[in-house]
């Protein structure tokens, strides 16, 4: 009779867990349809660049929320990577909850707010589920992530390679990337190149030495990236890159070196192509003479001094989540101080902001200490995606803290889904003692549904586009937007209440 039970309950084990891992993979191709597609395509090209990839994401977090509230099998895997993680860990992202929550109650602009928190809520949901998929099967998930960056990367070199086509042929269409990037800023471009640019060099090490041709193809995509680095003018994707060259040769030693050696091949390439490409009077890459430039700045220190006013006025909660983009606190130039840690410190509060800050150090240095421990034993290719991987991460930290990495749609979802790499990765010491009670399934439901509502309400804002674009411009004195949430990123423009306070308060 015994021998007869076990088999019946292993049977019904294995049934629950192919009916999981069919749910997970759909999270995951969910997930990579995003960062393959999304980055390059515009399928709904009247919403505008930035509000069209802000609905696509909405999409994605509803529909990887939704699959959990509908499966108790998916929430018990993903309730197994949060139990693993260790009590203290556990404990304090509560109060981190609960402490947005109350933010949000006293925040001059209470739906906003909770939308923000809403949003992050999803965020490290889809996290957690791409860890489960990473721990239940790290080779698929694995080749599926990397083919789905390296596909992204190539979608949108075809369409530089048509734009660049177009211009030398006809002459009233203007050279990348004034003649288009499907983007609101090439600062949001920038930030993909910054989370895919390490990821890369660790595609072509995972490459078979044989295969000569498509590793020459990912170096000519290196390259390419490189160039449009150049093109762009942008520092804090160079700046970040060199801060994850130096993390991951420090970390990793001999094992860095290859890496190491693919980016500087891939750098130089660049630096060539750039001035096929784009140089017309034999001069250097702008970028090289944007550096010398104080005026930008000197526009971020003030959008840094903004945000330490509005922690030395609020400093416990925070003047409340999405609220450096209300216009009384300082209609500023930026929806968003252009820094994580002080966006963080501003909106949510110094508790939550030194919380925030302790776990992801202590928790990126227990992850890379053990990848680096683990390089010792492992093969050349898969020590060149652990590398990447780590780069990867350390290059989106360095980008954070100088740019407005932490609330562009795209960047936000690379943050989950490489975010959620590295925690399938990480080798807990203990593992599931004991299964979720009822009452645990009933409070990720009830949280879910109310994230869901929230931010699925948040797309009525859609229909006021035209009209909020029009206040703001009737109520400042320039003619750009501050893209937050929405590209159009500031908070009751359309209030003149609200206008009034802001104006008095410049």
């Amino acid at each position: 009779m015994k021998n007869d039970y076990q088999t019946e309950n292993s049977v019904v084990l294995s049934w629950f867990e192919e009916r999981s891992l069919d749910e997970l993979s759909i999270l995951t191709c969910t997930m990579i349809g995003y960062v393959s597609l999304v980055p390059t395509l515009s399928p709904v090209p009247g919403l505008g660049p930035f509000n069209e990839k802000r609905v696509l994401q909405i999409g994605l977090l509803l529909t990887v929320g939704g699959l959990l509230v509908a499966s108790s099998t998916a929430r018990r895997n993903w309730f197994s990577k949060v139990q693993c993680l260790p009590a203290s860990a556990r404990w304090v992202l509560g109060p981190v909850l609960v402490g947005g929550v109350l933010s949000s109650l006293w925040a001059p602009a209470p739906f906003y707010a909770f939308i923000e928190v809403s949003h992050f809520l999803l965020l490290f949901v889809v996290a957690g589920a791409v860890a489960v998929a990473v721990h239940r099967a790290p080779r698929w998930t694995e080749r599926w992530i990397l083919g789905a960056v390296a596909l992204g990367v190539v979608l949108y070199a075809v369409f530089f390679g048509v734009g660049y086509g177009m211009h030398l042929i006809f002459e009233e269409i203007k050279l990348w990337p004034d003649g288009g990037t499907n983007y609101v800023n090439i600062r949001n471009f920038n930030h993909y190149q910054t989370w895919t640019l390490p990821l890369l060099g660790g595609i072509l090490l995972s490459i078979p030495k044989g295969w000569n041709v498509a590793r020459g193809g990912v170096l000519g995509l290196i390259a390419l990236w490189w160039a449009l680095i150049f093109a762009s003018n942008v520092r804090g994707t160079i700046v970040a890159m060199g801060v994850a060259s130096v993390g991951v040769g420090l970390l990793f030693r001999r094992h860095a070196k290859p890496w190491l050696l693919v980016q500087g091949a891939g750098l130089l390439a660049g630096i060539g192509l750039y001035y096929l490409l784009f140089s017309t009077g034999g001069s250097g890459p702008p970028v090289v003479e944007k550096f010398s430039e104080g005026g930008t700045y000197s526009k971020r220190l003030q959008l840094w001094r903004t945000s330490l006013e509005m922690a030395w006025a609020h400093p416990w909660l925070g003047a409340g989540p999405m609220h450096f983009a209300w216009p009384p606190y300082r209609f500023a130039t930026a929806g968003s101080p252009h820094n994580a840690f002080l966006q963080w410190l501003a909106e949510w509060g110094v508790f939550s902001t030194g919380i925030m800050s302790g776990l992801a150090m202590w928790g990126g240095w227990r992850w890379m200490d053990q990848e680096r421990r683990a390089a010792e034993a492992a093969s050349a290719a898969s020590n060149g995606v652990r590398v990447a991987l780590v780069g990867s991460v350390l290059a989106a930290a360095a980008h954070a803290m100088v740019s407005g990495l932490l609330v562009t749609p795209i960047s936000q979802v690379f943050l989950a889904l490489v975010g959620g790499w590295a925690w399938g990765r990480y080798r807990f010491e203990r593992g599931l003692t004991t299964a979720p009670s009822t009452t645990a399934h009933a409070l990720l439901c009830v949280l879910l549904v109310a994230a869901m509502g929230v931010v699925g309400s948040s797309l009525k804002d859609l229909s006021t586009v035209e009209e909020r674009r029009d206040a703001l411009l009737e109520a400042v004195d320039r003619n750009r937007f501050s893209p937050r949430y929405w590209g159009q990123g500031f908070l009751h423009v359309r209030d003149p209440e609200v206008i009034e306070r802001a104006r008095r308060n410049r």
